[in-house]
């Protein structure tokens, strides 16, 4: 019999994102709390990475159209079989959902986690109208429902300011806790055949891992590289490893702009760390994040650093650690390329500073650790 407590970690979905394999690293290193999930939607590509660390995950597989009070039913189910002490809900649906469960019975204590900085003005400006207006009725019902949780982890101090002002928080509620990655699994040496397969005759090969969303901004990196091209003329490319809704248009856009000899895209992968390895530089042009897990990954595998200037990647890195241009603007983000690409001297003085800061910050370890540390004092 399991004598540890047990914590449900409820999550939308276990398809490929930060969050999700953030919570993978994380749980599967705990040692006094025993780690199980539920998940509400369809969508379960990690199911068999959390089955590979002995992570049990019990999956619901509803449509995200499924009435809540038929949701909270099927989870209240499942909590009575689970028997937590705590319910930590991760994204936002979630989160709001776990607001509805009916906790008082068993004093089970509810934690939700802040892990994009879902209201924040960048955010807002890069919504039409419509979907603004969506956003914010959803901040609203959040502002109603945040004072049924006991307690929030916030992914970093950007999203704290920010979401206990739009929300009406008590930033006392709110613990700070950045998210981690392993980083021995970075510390490795590039594998010069596996990038002449996917980069063949390319020169120096610039990086971007993330969802292909806006607010990832790869339309910018493209606007950017078809620029950098046309002033330094050389056989560099431009790779982009992720999936997502902007597949078709971004394609689209690499093709008008002549680049669809010069951009890769690599869809899906499970090899992120090798693709840092063989790649010279990282380009990461977000107009919004949580905290972002790849270019906490690219500071690990020491690949030099070109990235926007939000609030959220400014926790990460600073003008001693990586090259920064201002968010949204092309002729900004061609410039920081082009001064990557003539400054190897400089880049590589970077890596150094940016690597020892993130020893200090985001090893895995550590933040399992304060998990854990904070489960305590909750329960106490």
């Amino acid at each position: 019999m399991n004598s540890k407590p047990v914590v449900l970690f409820i999550i939308d979905s276990l398809e490929v994102g930060g969050a999700e394999k953030s919570l993978l690293d994380i749980t599967h290193r705990f040692r006094r709390y025993t780690p199980v999930f539920l998940t509400l939607y369809k969508g379960n590509y990690l199911k068999p990475a959390f089955s590979q660390k002995d992570i049990k995950v019990h999956s619901l597989n509803q449509e995200k159209s499924i009435n809540d009070r038929i949701l909270i039913n099927l989870i209240e189910e499942k909590i009575k079989i689970i028997d937590p002490s705590i319910i930590h809900a991760t994204l936002l649906k979630s989160c709001l959902i776990s607001r509805k469960l009916d906790l008082k019975i068993k004093s089970i204590i509810l934690i939700n986690s802040l892990v994009n900085n879902t209201y924040s003005l960048q955010r807002y400006k890069t919504l039409n109208p419509v979907r603004a207006l969506k956003l914010f009725k959803t901040q609203l019902r959040d502002a109603i429902s945040a004072f049924k949780v006991d307690c929030f982890f916030s992914n970093s101090q950007t999203i704290k300011n920010t979401t206990s002002k739009a929300v009406g928080i008590n930033k006392k509620k709110i613990k700070v806790i950045y998210r981690g990655r392993d980083a021995e699994k970075f510390n490795i040496i590039g594998n010069q055949v596996l990038r002449r397969d996917i980069f063949k005759d390319a020169d120096k090969v610039f990086l971007n891992v993330g969802r292909l969303i806006p607010q990832k901004g790869q339309k910018d990196a493209l606007l950017a590289f078809a620029e950098y091209l046309n002033r330094v003329k050389t056989r560099d490319v431009l790779a982009i490893a992720g999936a997502g809704p902007n597949l078709a248009s971004l394609t689209v856009l690499a093709s008008s702009l002549g680049l669809q000899d010069r951009v890769i895209f690599l869809g899906r992968r499970n090899d992120i760390p090798e693709l840092l390895a063989i790649s010279d530089f990282f380009v990461f042009p977000s107009y919004y994040e949580g905290l972002p897990g790849s270019l906490i990954e690219a500071i690990f595998s020491k690949t030099p650093i070109i990235t926007s200037d939000i609030p959220e990647n400014l926790e990460c890195v600073n003008k001693s650690t990586a090259l920064i241009y201002k968010s949204g603007k092309i002729k900004d983000l061609t410039d920081k390329l082009i001064y990557a690409r003539n400054n190897p001297h400089q880049m590589n003085s970077m890596i150094e500073k940016g690597y020892e800061y993130a020893m200090k910050n985001f090893r895995i370890q550590e933040i399992a650790e304060i998990y854990e540390n904070h489960y305590d004092l909750l329960l106490d």
